[in-house]
């Protein structure tokens, strides 16, 4: 019976509901695809309409050209023959048209026309004018082929023109031209269509100001001006012309915006409108009646649907109601119930109803059988157990031959079963089992104690399984590692005690294993030791060593140029390359010290039992001897040599973590010293690596931090003592290391590539400085900022430059930028263009260290300075070498010859100060007259020499 839970719908409704929905559906999906196929009529209908005017209209344009060209030949024939011999016949003629032109325009024939002589210079023109280009009226004349063409700017109006004979001579050409109203009313005539002109507007002005567009023509203008007004509010507009639908009032409106022919898109459009309500209204009229038609066919057809299925949907649900005879066996009763449906009768023949009597009829006979047959299977259930037991014994077998030691014997060991696999293993056979032990075939005491102890706590009661392993030899002496479990059978009274033992041979494991551990202790490439096991081995050195009193060495071994092996001739040759070296190195040492290999291409050495340093510096040198041969890897021949690294304990650290640290100091010690060679650790340059690191460190922090300041250095006039410039000087005020000098940290700055940030901090905050000062009185001067080699090379130099000055406001003229000799020199390409453009942007330019790097005197003519400046290891010798004084009047002189300035640097004493006076050194900066300052004490200093003005307020 069906659930009192489940919600009941009879067949009937289902049925009429289903046929509802698929005739609603497929009526509905038919009207959709009807509605489709009469829009898409409708529409190709409507193209057709619309190409058919267009093509009359474009036809009508063509026509007029004919008509045009008549008239154009007419106008000649007016009689200039009694006209004096000395009036020229064009002027005759043009006078003649004065007075016929009117008439002419009044029928309708022209609306224009134009007179020009040979050279197509106008004698006349009446009506409107428009623009003929010369050429046109030229070539008319020249070829004496007659042109026609369209023309449309405020209106649209086509023209002829042809060129005239007066009196048998051909005198210059006749333009006519008419304006294209004629062909819209002539056309308006044989169609129910409305037809306009739209013009491009100028300066998109007209009507269609949206658009773009001018009415030029339209018949209905009343009514279709407004309708096209708002169109143009609507819808947007394709210069390529198109369809429009417009609803107004009710209305359905067509518009064809279609460009003429012989124009540019955009000039001009035809306008044709249509009033297509008409076709909508049918469109939708047809589709309704339809529908209609559709939904009383429905309804007949679910009508006589339901009056043919009542007697069907009847039966069903009477045979829905007896079914539950089945669940109950009531199989005799079914069938009873059943014989008044099979004498009824088919007036139409059988049909399903028919079928499912006989069907359910059949199935009550198999089901009485079937529960006939579930008797019958149920006896046969005792059969199937007996089977079972013989499956038992298949599983028994089974066992025998597993690849497992399937064993049982007495806590004292003494066999008394075991398997086949157990008896070829053990080299037993069935009738000396009960004579062998277990404990003699384990091959170590220790098993045999472990077996005997742990089997007490399975007898005991302690434990109800064991675990034991052991190594047994087969016949033919190979060993097998094997893994026992032990369990204590269960026993009847009186029955001897008996552990059952499980072996399983892991021997492929504990080689897995043995293989895994040996992988993890050792480079699989040189299948020298890892760091891992270098590092056990090298603790255990100490501990050793510590005991001893004797010293421990690790040598640590970096390949020169490895990287180069590897990128130019692959992996592959670098690999072998790392063998060979591994041999090598190896070769160099005893047996009792160790080599392994670290990665990559670093190896380490550790040497027991040195009784110095001199030892180690022993193996370091047969080392280095070692590498001065090259090496063959197949054909290339490959130099390579190693930078050693060597420290001692106790000397140098007190595990070994410290010792490798310190060993691999030392080596990269070696490395910067040149390579091929080795170092011993020193504490003193480690300190200074770390100091230098940390100082890094701090660096890039530093221009975040606001550490960095300024100090400027007065740079005076020679001859008047006043102060002409000042050069900005960076200091590091360090949290903890206090002021710190550029050459502390300005190499840093170049090795770690910060020197780009702090050289545009430098410049920023030196410009923004001296616009301050110019604020508030201090006298116009330059200020001095260097630029490193990294600035002028980076992309970002100009564009930071300028910044600079845009942000501060300081003018160009106020700016002298310092360029090193070395760098500007070495990279000319680079530098020239950009120290051009600076110098002419109106940067002053000075060279820097001028003399202390290799001069070139012909760059040095090239380049686009203003300014020397003498380095001040020359000028702190003068009255010492004379040498430093030839340089230097050497140099006032040549600068004196080229027209450049001269900067002299470091000057402290009176006697350098009178040197560069009396050998006309402009400007003098050093010591002698101010260390570099604070901008509070600069500003000081230039309020004692008394050169602050006094500031004009606005």
């Amino acid at each position: 019976m069906i659930s009192s839970s489940n919600r009941f719908m009879s067949l009937r409704w289902k049925i009429f509901i289903l046929l509802v929905l698929v005739l609603v559906g497929v009526q509905g999906a038919y009207a959709l695809f009807s509605l489709a196929q009469l829009k898409t009529q409708f529409k190709q209908q409507r193209q057709q309409i619309n190409n058919a005017e267009i093509a009359r209209l474009n036809g009508s344009v063509e026509a007029s050209y004919q008509r045009l060209l008549e008239a154009a030949e007419l106008l000649p024939l007016i009689d200039t023959t009694h006209s004096a011999d000395y009036v020229n016949p064009l002027t005759k003629l043009s006078q003649t048209m004065n007075l016929k032109f009117d008439a002419f325009e009044l029928a309708g024939s022209v609306n224009a026309a134009y007179l020009y002589d040979s050279r197509a210079r106008m004698v006349g023109f009446w009506g409107t004018r428009i623009h003929i280009p010369a050429a046109e009226i030229q070539s008319v004349y020249d070829t004496e082929r007659p042109l026609r063409k369209l023309s449309c700017t405020t209106v649209c109006i086509r023209y002829v023109a042809i060129p005239i004979q007066i009196n048998g001579k051909k005198e210059g050409v006749l333009m006519v031209g008419r304006f294209l109203y004629d062909v819209i009313y002539d056309i308006k005539q044989q169609t129910t269509l409305d037809i306009g002109l739209a013009l491009q507007a100028p300066d998109d002005a007209g009507e269609l100001s949206d658009w773009g567009l001018l009415i030029n023509s339209l018949t209905n203008r009343s009514r279709n001006q407004e309708l096209l007004e708002q169109l143009s509010e609507q819808a947007g507009f394709d210069p390529a012309g198109g369809v429009h639908r417009l609803e107004h009032e009710s209305r359905v409106y067509e518009v064809l915006f279609s460009p003429l022919a012989g124009l540019a898109d955009g000039g001009a459009y035809w306008v044709v409108m249509d009033d297509i309500t008409a076709h909508q209204q049918s469109i939708r009229e047809s589709l309704i009646n339809y529908l209609l038609l559709g939904i009383g066919g429905i309804s007949s057809a679910l009508i006589i649907l339901a009056l043919m299925l009542q007697q069907p949907i009847r039966f069903f649900s009477i045979l829905a109601g007896q079914l539950s005879m089945l669940s109950r066996g009531e199989f005799g009763e079914f069938r009873r119930s059943l014989e008044n449906y099979q004498s009824r009768t088919a007036y139409l023949g059988q049909d399903e109803r028919d079928q499912l009597v006989v069907s359910s009829i059949r199935l009550s006979e198999q089901l009485e059988g079937l529960e006939e047959e579930v008797n019958e299977r149920t006896d046969s259930l005792e059969k199937s157990r007996q089977a079972l037991r013989k499956e038992r014994d298949f599983l028994f077998g089974l066992l025998e031959t597993a690849p497992l030691l399937i064993i049982t014997q007495n806590p004292e060991g003494d066999l008394r079963s075991v398997n086949h696999f157990g008896l070829q293993l053990m080299d037993l056979n069935g009738e000396s089992v009960r004579k062998a032990s277990y404990l003699s075939q384990l091959q170590r005491e220790d098993e045999r104690q472990e077996f005997i102890s742990q089997t007490r706590r399975l007898t005991q009661g302690l434990e109800t399984q064991v675990r034991t392993d052991s190594v047994l030899l087969d016949p033919s002496g190979n060993r097998h590692h094997i893994s026992w479990l032990h369990a204590r059978l269960r026993q009847s009274s009186g029955d001897e005690q008996l552990i059952l033992s499980i072996g399983m041979d892991v021997s492929d494991r504990k080689r897995a294993e043995q293989r895994l551990h040996w992988l993890a202790n050792h480079d699989p490439l040189t299948e020298r030791p890892n760091r891992l096991f270098f590092m056990s081995c090298l603790n255990d050195a100490i501990e050793k060593s510590r005991t001893q009193k004797t010293q421990v060495a690790v040598l640590f071994i970096d390949l020169d140029r490895f990287k180069e092996v590897n990128d130019s001739l692959g992996h592959a040759v670098g690999d072998k390359l790392l063998k060979v070296a591994t041999r090598r190195i190896n070769d160099c040492i005893r047996e009792s010290d160790l080599l392994a290999r670290l990665g990559g291409d670093e190896f380490t050495v550790l040497l027991t039992s040195v009784r110095d340093l001199e030892g180690a510096e022993v193996v370091a040198s047969k080392i280095l001897q070692a590498f001065q041969q090259p090496f063959w890897i197949g054909e290339y021949e490959i130099v390579v040599t190693v930078s050693i690294g060597i420290s001692l304990y106790p000397d140098h650290g007190s595990d070994g973590s410290a010792l490798i640290k310190h060993a691999d100091v030392a080596m990269f010690q070696a490395k910067d010293a040149g390579k091929n060679g080795y170092f011993v650790y020193d504490v003193e340059k480690d300190h200074q690596r770390y100091e230098r690191f940390a100082l890094g460190a701090d660096l890039r922090k530093a221009i975040s931090n606001d550490e960095l300041v300024l100090h400027y250095q007065p740079q005076v006039d020679a001859a008047t003592g006043t102060v002409v410039g000042v050069e900005a000087l960076v200091r590091w005020q360090h949290p903890t290391a206090g002021l710190l000098s550029p050459d502390r940290f300005i190499p840093l700055a170049e090795e770690l590539d910060l020197i780009i940030p702090l050289g545009e901090w430098v410049l920023r905050e030196a410009c923004h400085q001296m616009q301050a000062w110019l604020q508030v009185g201090v006298p116009p001067m330059k200020v001095s900022v260097n630029l490193a080699g990294q600035q002028i090379a980076h992309e970002r130099l100009l564009s930071s430059v300028e910044e600079a000055l845009e942000a501060s406001g300081l003018s160009a003229a106020q700016l002298e930028l310092e360029v090193t000799e070395n760098f500007v020199i070495r990279q000319p390409e680079v530098t020239i263009g950009k120290l051009t453009y600076l110098r002419e942007r109106g940067i002053t330019l000075a060279m820097d260290d001028f003399g202390t790097g290799y001069s070139s005197l012909s760059y040095l003519k090239k380049l686009p300075i203003d300014k020397l400046k003498i380095d001040r290891s020359f000028v702190k010798d003068i009255g010492v070498d004379r040498s430093d004084e030839s340089i230097i009047k050497a140099t006032l002189a040549m600068c004196q010859s080229l027209g450049l300035e001269v900067v002299a640097e470091g000057v402290e004493t009176p006697q350098q100060l009178q040197f560069m006076r009396d050998n006309g050194c402009q400007v003098i900066q050093g010591y002698y007259y101010s260390k570099p300052l604070p901008p509070e004490q600069f500003m000081d200093y230039i309020c004692a020499v008394g050169q602050l003005r006094a500031v004009v307020e606005d």
